[in-house]
């Protein structure tokens, strides 16, 4: 969390000033900064709670402020802001800094809790003070941290929403953005897959999925209300095969997540190819904080356009459904977290001892390489996200767009595990186009 603070306060003091901001809002910042540090001193005389692998999405979220800070002291920084609408789209960047600051505060709270009942549930009556010195030290990193969330939410208040309004957004020029990215997705989710096969690459690409069929229901949804597809067709159809397709890939990527060990991080190709997408989508398809309604997206794109993109996101999808069951089936040195493992193979009724799984790993929660009543386990589960993924190409490919010319259903694709090449990767695509 020091690392997000950090970021968070350059980011801070590289915003230009406003005559409307309150000194009070710099000086609830330098506090923030103060505790912050505070908080990493106690932490090293105490030599708690060490050295250890850092939390992904904290080290994600710094990393997108320092990158923001940098770009807010570049060149444009000696433009001074003079109009109200860039004093009020500064005030809302100050307020998403602080409520990441809040939230993340809240979330590292709930986890510290979470140790220290851990500790206790773990301790015998009569343990050691060694063996218990994790309570009280847990508990002062949850009273700092408490106190460090409540004055970053005095600042947030009840005025989120409406210091969020005047927020400056840019309006997409076309689906132009939303066909790159998740061209670009598709190409990189295959290169990354076939080169490095990993549990945390697959906890990614299996959640992206999941996000691109959330989408899709968005922008078909909007589609149905506006007349651009059949209403029938979508409620009836394709509406239930999407939101089956957006459970099965949830559910295959929190699977790969849990088999994610600490320390393991995706490929940063991968994740900046899911960031596009999200990005893309989120210009599109989301108002502010929240999804758009089925006006607000016709008003900004072609539908029509919009909905050629979806269905060839389905094909894509499909295909990649199957590179999932061919790295769980044929990937040798598929790795996944001792404890996650050892927890499942209790649950199908096979010991530690059996799985091949030892009590060092289980205890320093190592990587260690799946067995073969897991690997099953995955395949069985891609196997279903396969048949998921087909049926909703299936409904997909017959759906009718209006104002464009009529076109042959998608050809579903094989799932021969001999097609799996990494070699041959699909080149970009043209746009699609609308006619009118």
């Amino acid at each position: 969390m020091g690392e997000v603070v950090q970021a968070a306060g350059d980011l801070w003091s590289s915003l230009p000033s406003t005559p409307y901001v309150s000194p009070l809002n710099g000086a609830t910042m330098q506090r923030l900064e103060t505790m912050s540090q505070a908080q990493h001193r106690a932490q090293l005389a105490r030599d708690w709670p060490g050295d250890g692998p850092p939390d992904e999405r904290l080290l994600g979220m710094a990393e997108n402020l320092q990158r923001a800070a940098e770009l807010a002291a570049g060149p444009g920084r000696r433009v001074r802001p003079r109009s109200p609408a860039a004093y009020d789209d500064l005030d809302a960047a100050r307020m998403r800094v602080m409520h990441t600051l809040y939230v993340g505060a809240h979330a590292v709270g709930v986890a510290v809790h979470q140790h220290v009942d851990d500790v206790r549930a773990t301790v015998g009556r009569h343990a050691s003070d060694r063996e218990t010195q994790d309570i009280p030290r847990g508990q002062d990193a949850a009273t700092r941290l408490a106190a460090f969330e409540q004055l970053a939410g005095g600042f947030v208040g009840n005025r989120f929403s409406h210091v969020m309004a005047g927020e400056h957004y840019t309006p997409p020029t076309g689906t132009g953005r939303l066909h790159q990215a998740l061209v670009n997705w598709d190409i990189q989710a295959h290169r990354t897959l076939a080169v490095a096969p990993s549990a945390p690459n697959l906890h990614l690409a299996a959640g992206t999925q999941a996000m691109i069929a959330t989408a899709s229901t968005a922008i078909l949804d909007a589609a149905a209300t506006t007349g651009r597809v059949s209403i029938e067709d979508y409620q009836h159809r394709l509406a239930p095969a999407l939101d089956a397709n957006q459970q099965s890939w949830a559910t295959a990527a929190n699977r790969w997540g849990k088999l994610s060990s600490r320390g393991q991080r995706a490929d940063r190709a991968l994740v900046h190819a899911a960031s596009e997408v999200r990005a893309a989508v989120h210009e599109i398809a989301f108002d502010r904080t929240r999804w758009a309604a089925p006006e607000v997206i016709a008003g900004r794109i072609d539908l029509a356009q919009a909905t050629v993109t979806v269905q060839q996101a389905m094909i894509a999808a499909a295909e990649l459904a199957c590179v999932h069951r061919d790295v769980a089936e044929q990937e040798p040195d598929l790795t996944g977290s001792a404890r996650t493992i050892a927890a499942w193979s209790r649950g199908t009724g096979i010991d530690d001892e059996t799985a091949l799984i030892s009590p060092a790993d289980v205890y320093t929660n190592r990587a260690v390489k799946l067995p073969d009543v897991i690997r099953q386990a995955l395949v069985a589960n891609a196997e279903q996200l396969i048949d998921v993924s087909e049926a909703t190409l299936s409904v997909a490919g017959a759906l009718a767009v209006s104002r464009r010319e009529s076109a042959p259903a998608p050809e579903r694709p094989q799932c021969r595990s001999e097609e799996r090449d990494p070699v041959r990767i699909p080149a970009p695509g043209r746009p699609p186009t609308a006619s009118r």
